[in-house]
Parts: structure tokens; sequence; C-alpha cells
């Protein structure tokens, strides 16, 4: 089987690249940037031989660029995507990320039919749901209400993948909660930076609430499952780690210190005062955190999965502290080269304490 993963280089490629290698699928990677070293070495690891991937370097917002990319191919894996928290998009507006990621969908859908490609997962998002109505939140009855451009791109292009659908297309949409895994970036690295450094931790809200994770391997084999899985087409199912394990937000944070042998004490900010701070500095283009963020900090966020157990036959093998735990540790391996530079908010709460 010959597979084109778009996207390739991010937290997902790095575990969906070398499952589908060591499952013996030729493969077809397409991203903006180069794939990493890294991840080179961890597929010829995985699959026992030498690993010779196809590169193509493009821009999902290239429609050519993906009609080429899809010739020859039996399943697309779309998990390009833009999201300000990315160091590669930061300077993007709203706008341009909304605009991106759909048309990227857009075009990766066209040119899959154009090409007769038999499947096509598409990696969408629980930010679709926006702020959680329900202590679980299933596919079919949760409000879809997205916060910010980022989830309402990605539920704009479930609505492409369902005219897709109509066309003849042979489509599965994966909903999945936060990755962690090797390669990740954002809001969650600062907090292993904190950890690493014994410094203290500021909990957005008391901690009291359950957000629930998964690791970037487990949706991999999701992704997987979907597209080998028969009678998938049109499926849409939440992905995450299993909500009887999902323990509180402080819970995590404190499991995580202990794991990491660490000293750093917590400090919780009041939500709200959070919210009016972020969304002050939003404007100004100074925030940490974006909307999807601030406005969930003090939310229980689980995803029911039954559907996704019961239909592709998939299981978590992570748990959210296990997913944090190992996700650190690749942290402290790499830290040196992918600490992120806080910016000034950042700088000036951590010389207050």
């Amino acid at each position: 089987m010959k597979a084109l993963v778009t996207g390739s280089s991010g937290v997902l490629g790095h575990a969906l690249v070398p499952l589908l290698a060591g499952r013996g699928d030729a493969l077809r990677l397409f991203d903006l940037v180069p794939a990493p070293e890294s991840l080179g070495a961890h597929v010829v690891g995985q699959a026992g031989g030498s690993f010779a991937p196809e590169e193509v370097r493009g821009d999902m917002r290239d429609p050519a660029a993906l009609r080429r990319a899809c010739e020859g191919v039996d399943v697309v894996y779309h998990l390009a995507a833009g999201q300000r928290m990315k160091p590669q998009f930061a300077s993007f507006s709203e706008d341009e990320i909304f605009r991106m990621n759909l048309d990227g969908v857009a075009n990766v859908l066209a040119a899959a039919r154009a090409a007769g490609v038999g499947k096509l997962v598409f990696i969408s998002s629980s930010a679709v749901y926006g702020v959680p109505e329900a202590g679980l939140v299933d596919e079919d009855d949760h409000p879809q209400r997205p916060i910010g451009a980022y989830g309402q791109s990605k539920l704009e292009a479930e609505g492409l993948c369902r005219r897709a659908l109509d066309d003849g297309l042979d489509v599965v949409v994966l909903r999945p909660m936060s990755l962690f895994g090797d390669g990740m970036t954002g809001i969650f690295v600062l907090l292993f930076d904190w950890v690493r450094r014994n410094r203290r931790i500021f909990l957005l809200g008391r901690g009291e609430n359950r957000v629930q994770m998964v690791a970037a391997e487990d949706v991999a084999r999701a992704a997987i499952a979907g597209a080998t899985t028969p009678g998938t087409a049109g499926l849409f199912v939440n992905v995450g780690s299993a909500p009887t394990s999902v323990p509180s937000v402080r819970e995590q944070v404190e499991a995580l210190v202990r794991h990491a042998g660490g000293s750093s004490k917590i400090t919780t900010i009041p939500a709200a005062l959070l919210r009016n701070a972020a969304r002050v500095l939003n404007l100004v283009g100074l925030s940490p955190i974006v909307p999807e963020h601030y406005l969930l900090a003090d939310a229980d966020f689980v995803l029911d999965i039954r559907r996704a157990r019961e239909r592709l036959g998939w299981e978590p093998r992570g748990t959210n502290i296990s997913i944090t735990c190992d996700a650190y540790d690749w942290y402290l391996r790499n830290w040196q080269r992918v600490t992120p530079r806080p910016n000034l908010p950042l700088r000036l709460l951590e010389a207050l304490t």
C-alpha cells in the first residue's frame, strides 16, 4: 500500500510515519519543512530496515502540488494544519490560520478525488466542540461551537469532508484531544520547562477540572484503523485517553513533578483574571496562550471514545499521567533544542515568584 502523509514533520507525523513504515507501506511525505533527522532514525528502528520515503516539500494551499502528491497513492493521511501555538505559524493572524487550514483540506480532497485515492483520513480536532456542555462529549449530540480560528477551520473542513463523501470519496474523520509525543510544541513545553528548572508552576484556574489528553501514537493507531477497517466511510470518531483514567489537572501536574523528582510548587491563577489578562495581551500579540486555552481554563473536557472502540476496535494505551510523563522524558532529552524563549508576560510572571 502507498500512503501520502501531509504534515509529516509534526507530532502526529513522528508517531504515524514509523508505524506505517513498520507495516511495510510505501511512503510519500508532504510538508512545508523537511522531515527531521530524528524521524528517519526512529523509522529505521521501528521498521528494522532501511527507510527511504519519498519526501515532497510543498504547501497545502497549492492545489497543483497536492495533485502531484496524490498521484499513485492508495490512502491519504491529512495531518497538516496551522496553529498559532506552533512556532512556524506564530506570526499568522487568526484569519490566515483559518484560510490556510480550510484551503488545505479543500485542496487535498479535490486532489484525492482526481487521483482516485481509495481512502482519506482527516485529522480534525476536539476543538470543534468549543466549551464542553456535558460530562462526556459525544460525536453527534454535543453542540459544535468552536472558539477560535483553528477550531472553526476544522469544523468547516469537516463539512467539506461530508460533501466529498457525497461525491464518492471514502473519508474518515478523527477528532483527537491535545496530542502529546515526540516533537511537541506549545503551552505544555512551557510546563515541562518549569518542571525541569524546579520553577513555580502556574495553573489556569483552580486545577480541579478534568482535561483529557491523548498520546500521538494512540492517534496514529486510530488513523491506521480508520484507513484499514472495512465499512468506515463517513465515520466521525473521538480519540482520547480512557475517560475513567483522567485525573484533575492539579493531580496530573503533581504526578509529573513526582515523576521528574522535582520540587516545583503550584500557584493557581483565578480563571476570570486569566481570561481578562489574556484577552488584552492577545489584542497586542503578547499572550502566551490562545483563546482556545484561556476560555477553557477551568472547564472539564472529556470525550466519549466508545465509537472508536466499537467501530475501529481501537483502545488507548496511554493514560493522562503516562502520556504526560513520557512526553516530559522526551523533552528532557531534547530541551536544549526545543525550549521556547518565553515572551515578556511570562518573563515578568517568573520574575515575580
